[in-house]
């Protein structure tokens, strides 16, 4: 159990040094819907785009900082004897 809690840990960890480059990417694909609503002239779409996708970011954050504190307290509960 101590080397499953481990792995799924390190797992984790190493994602995050993505995860600046994965929301950047994701951030200029809003930005480019953005810029292409207000040329074309419909903002409607490209506003409800840029929300869904700040409310996805938000949401994988969230998630991670969820999983990286529940993964360390089973790691520190499985350390305690």
């Amino acid at each position: 159990m101590r080397r499953l809690v481990a792995e799924q840990l390190g797992q984790v960890e190493w994602a995050g040094k993505w995860l600046p480059y994965w929301l950047g990417a994701l951030g200029l694909i809003a930005v480019g819907m953005l810029v292409l609503g207000t040329v074309s002239g419909s903002l409607v779409f490209p506003l409800l785009f840029a929300v869904g996708m700040v409310a996805l970011c938000s949401w994988v954050l969230w998630m991670r900082r969820r999983s990286l504190d529940r993964l360390r307290w089973m790691r520190q509960a499985l350390r305690q004897p």
